[in-house]
């Protein structure tokens, strides 16, 4: 990248005018782990055909298998190379313009006003040499809209400062003028909640996802368990004989079993506080006017920050084990309309308070939602009609069909298997039904469902944009209707409600939107 200039100030110098800048010789490495991440991410849709294809890869050997890796890496290192050198991008009259891609050319035009938030992202390989990721998010956008990739720090945090004073959402900057950074909080800055290691550790044990890539490697099962055995018999070991029956009793295999089960729980759960501790290390939330900051990362440092006039929803959510924990995750949404996945670690539009006290949660919600009862509230339960509903539509039909099969086939212990199920199913179920509930006052609406966890949702009734009342034939019959409210940040709905007080709510939402007239923004 050119040099950045100065104004007589010291400031970095925003706009490039006419001139179409490179980036830093530094974005060839973002280029290619991008296209690393890309090449993973798309392995996960292939992972039966990698399955199947398995034994004839077992196959390669020797200087085979290195001349394919070596042409996967030059090929990625290519693709990196190709990116940086067709990259370019500009800031003049207030627009922000980016041209990139290699195969298929892409020209993004962003103008200021346009542009709702601004985040800066620090990797681990660009903090040794100071530069930063400018991400720039528009209202409405399916993904965040444009990306330079790698510009000093410092210039970063000024497009930053500049864009948002010119999006009407100014920022504080000091007597030079020059834009504040992540390296000291200013005066005006509040700190609003900090995370401990502790926290931290809690979020990860409560919050373990880890089971998703075990369900996605399944296919390789087999050919993991064929290793394991192979690996034990070249050492003199065999489980055959370790746990035959004739040799070891019934219990001191169960509790082998039992200990190697543990062991595994235990590893997931440490790569699970592992990812919690890289991604939110240092958390920070903090209030600088009207818009809250949330600082975090050990590796790869984010800065994350949200308008409070444009946020849409606060979502306070309890898993079982965060119940018995006495933890929440709370979440301050805006607007995500367009999009075909939320990353609540990523994403501009949702802003992640991990694993708070339910006391610190009341008070974060209170400082975002003034006057809001979101505790406190009486919530009308849904109609028992829901249970009727799911298990007439869904669970009889499907479990009737199963038996039947199995009984023709003579197979009796599926028809148990099928009729425990079907009776889990329906406790899940009793449970949704018991935990979902409305509630409102004069401001706001309040939602509340889960299962074995519990979740609370609250808005302002001001920042609906529409709301849809929803009665099926049959639920006519029992005087009841569904209610579903739309907004910028996406759609809530409580279903089997009674009939007068579905159209109590959209009628109450209604004149409020109608007579205070506020924007969402």
């Amino acid at each position: 990248m050119e040099p950045v200039t100065e104004t007589s100030t010291g400031s970095p110098q925003v706009d490039t005018g006419e001139h179409w800048q490179r980036l830093s010789a530094i974005s060839i490495l973002h280029f290619s782990l991008g296209n690393v991440k890309d090449l993973a991410q798309s392995a996960l849709y292939i992972i039966p055909a990698l399955a199947v294809t398995a034994n004839v890869m077992d196959n390669i050997h020797g200087v085979y298998g290195y001349l394919i890796l070596a042409g996967i890496v030059l090929t990625m290192l290519v693709s990196g190379v190709l990116h940086f050198w067709l990259y370019r991008f500009r800031v003049h009259a207030q627009h922000v313009e980016i041209k990139s891609g290699v195969l298929s050319r892409r020209h993004t035009n962003l103008p200021f006003w346009r542009i709702q938030n601004v985040k800066i992202e620090q990797p681990f390989y660009y903090r040794p040499f100071g530069y930063a990721l400018v991400i720039l998010d528009t209202a409405g956008s399916a993904k965040e809209e444009a990306e330079i990739v790698a510009v000093p720090l410092h210039y970063a945090y000024a497009l930053k400062a500049q864009v948002l004073r010119q999006s009407r959402d100014p920022v504080p900057s000091d007597s030079a003028g020059q834009a504040k950074t992540e390296e000291a909080l200013s005066d005006d800055e509040e700190v609003l909640n900090r995370r401990t290691i502790a926290d931290l550790v809690i979020h990860g044990i409560t919050n373990n996802r880890v089971w998703i890539l075990l369900g996605a490697a399944a296919p390789f099962y087999d050919s993991l368990a064929g290793f394991v055995g192979d690996w034990l018999t070249s050492h003199g070991l065999s489980l055959t004989q370790l746990v035959d029956e004739q040799t070891m009793a019934w219990w001191q295999v169960s509790l082998y079993s039992l200990m190697i089960a543990t062991v595994v729980m235990a590893l997931l759960a440490m790569i699970s506080v592992g990812g919690s501790l890289f991604t939110f290390y240092g958390y920070t939330l903090s209030r600088d006017g009207d818009r809250y900051i949330r600082r975090s990362g050990l590796l790869n440092k984010q800065e994350v920050s949200m308008r409070a006039s444009r946020i849409q929803l606060v979502s306070a959510k309890q898993d079982w084990l965060d119940k018995i924990l006495k933890r929440v995750n709370l979440y301050f949404e805006q607007n995500t309309s367009g999009q075909t996945h939320n990353q609540e670690l990523t994403s501009p539009n949702k802003l992640l308070v991990p694993s708070v006290t339910e006391a610190e949660c009341a008070e974060l919600v209170s400082e975002v939602l003034p006057d809001n009862a979101l505790y406190n509230q009486r919530y009308i339960a849904i109609s028992r009609h829901y249970l009727s509903h799911c298990f007439l539509l869904w669970v009889a039909p499907t479990a009737i069909a199963l038996t039947v099969f199995a009984a023709s086939i003579m197979s009796y212990k599926e028809v148990v298997v099928i009729v425990v199920v079907s009776a889990l199913i329906m406790a899940l179920l009793v449970l949704r039904w018991w935990r979902w509930g409305v509630a409102e006052d004069d401001t706001y609406v309040y939602v509340r469902s889960g299962r074995l966890g519990v979740d609370y949702t609250c808005f302002e009734r001001a920042k609906v944009q529409q709301v849809v009342v929803k009665q099926s034939v049959f639920m006519a019959r029992k005087q009841l209707a569904s209610v579903q409210f739309v907004l910028a940040s996406g759609t809530v709905t409580v279903p089997f409600l009674p009939q007068t007080l579905a159209y109590q709510l959209a009628d109450d939402t209604l004149y409020t939107v109608e007579s205070t007239r506020r924007s969402w923004m």
